[in-house]
């Protein structure tokens, strides 16, 4: 699960910023950490191995998930998290839509606890 955040001066370009809050994608993604997302345009490119951000399916748009695409078959699309043991994913909820996901993360961007003060 994630926090989602947008940027006002990121947003016109199709990206936002996010937190992770949880385990699930240990030891990819740890909590605190802050992703930046790109809009996934209909019909963008996935690949497997992609990390993915969508709306949990359970619960709706309140909860946003990310992922990684482990499999895609046409409009199928199986994701998993990298830590079996604390990840929710298509194990739980079946394959999901292409359509449903909406983010695609662009990069892990350092938390402000991990810059070390200058001398």
């Amino acid at each position: 699960m994630v926090a989602l955040g947008a940027l006002g001066a990121l947003s016109g370009w199709g990206l936002t910023r996010c937190e992770v809050d949880g385990l699930s994608m240990a030891p990819t993604l740890l909590p605190g950490d802050r992703l930046l997302l790109r809009r996934r345009l209909p019909g963008g490119r996935l690949r497997p191995g992609m990390l993915v951000a969508f709306a949990d399916p359970r619960v709706g748009e309140d909860r946003l998930l990310i992922k990684r695409v482990s499999a895609i078959d046409g409009e199928d699309v199986t994701v998993h998290g990298d830590n079996p043991a604390a990840t929710t994913d298509s194990r739980q909820f079946g394959p999901i839509p292409r359509s449903s996901i909406d983010w695609v993360v662009v990069r892990r961007y350092l938390r402000l606890d991990e810059v070390s003060p200058r001398r």
